[in-house]
């Protein structure tokens, strides 16, 4: 769809949006917003701006749609492989000093890194040591993740993955299959709390040992990054560690005299006590 859409039709969608509803996307990258609405617009038949901001006004069940398409994430099961070797190698030392750890998956979308992350932990004997909180702002995805239900496509390309990270196991131990889908095993999330959550406008009180945070800080403007990063800072213990992903540009703006550079070639900050 060739749809061009101006400053100043962005800036009227997002503030009705946040006035109508308390949905804040002023803080998206306005490129990033631009291109994602475009194909939102393609998705529901609409042929403008102005028709999708009055459906919008109009049908109060229609924006948790909105914001779903706005939110789709990008993810895999054991994406970037050699990063999960860093964690396999990184969790049992935590455990030994810390005891029991509390997770943030901030941005799960539909589950693939939580799923990981307890395959591992798994591998290791140490599920039970850790507590995860995963949250997205997508329903949508958070209900799959739920559910940890993939396309058998899907799990083939994991499989891959989990192969390069581990040639000595097997992923299929982990899911079940039917015709088309394989089914994960629904102990894998024993541990995990899902929650939709708006990264940028809740409040989270909580502190935790690890907060993962791959690649959704992409589609944020500058101030929105800072006021990530500090957010994620206060929600930290003392020598805790924060992931994100290899495409977020977060580098040049991270502050070294909260973050350590732990490994920066996995993109793991630890925080200065």
């Amino acid at each position: 769809m060739n749809v061009e859409i101006s400053d100043e039709e962005l800036n009227s969608l997002t503030a009705a949006i946040r006035q109508r509803y308390g949905i804040d996307f002023v803080c998206y990258e306005p490129k990033s917003l631009k291109r994602r609405i475009v194909r939102a617009l393609s998705v529901f038949n609409l042929s403008s701006v102005h028709e999708l901001w009055a459906k919008i006004l109009r049908d109060t069940g229609f924006v948790t749609l909105f914001v779903n398409e706005m939110s789709v994430g990008l993810t895999a099961m054991f994406r970037d492989p050699k990063f999960w070797i860093k964690m396999k190698k990184m969790l049992p030392e935590m455990i030994t000093e810390k005891g029991d750890l509390d997770i943030w998956h901030a941005g799960c979308s539909s589950g693939e890194e939580v799923y990981t992350f307890n395959i591992i932990l798994r591998e290791l004997a140490l599920q039970e040591k850790a507590r995860s909180y995963a949250t997205d702002m997508n329903t949508a995805a958070l209900e799959d993740a739920k559910k940890g239900i993939y396309h058998l496509l899907k799990l083939n390309e994991y499989e891959q993955n989990y192969n390069e990270y581990n040639n000595t196991g097997s992923f299929r131990w982990y899911y079940s299959e039917d015709d088309k889908y394989g089914h994960m095993d629904p102990t894998l999330t024993q541990y995990v709390r899902f929650e939709m959550s708006n990264l940028i406008t809740d409040i989270n009180n909580q502190q935790y040992d690890i907060v993962f945070c791959r690649n959704v800080m992409i589609y944020f403007d500058m101030g929105a990054k800072q006021l990530v990063l500090d957010k994620f800072y206060r929600n930290l213990k003392p020598g805790g560690f924060l992931i994100i992903g290899f495409f977020d540009s977060l580098v040049p703006i991270i502050d070294k005299s909260k973050f350590e550079f732990y490994d920066l070639d996995n993109k793991i900050f630890r925080k200065i006590s």
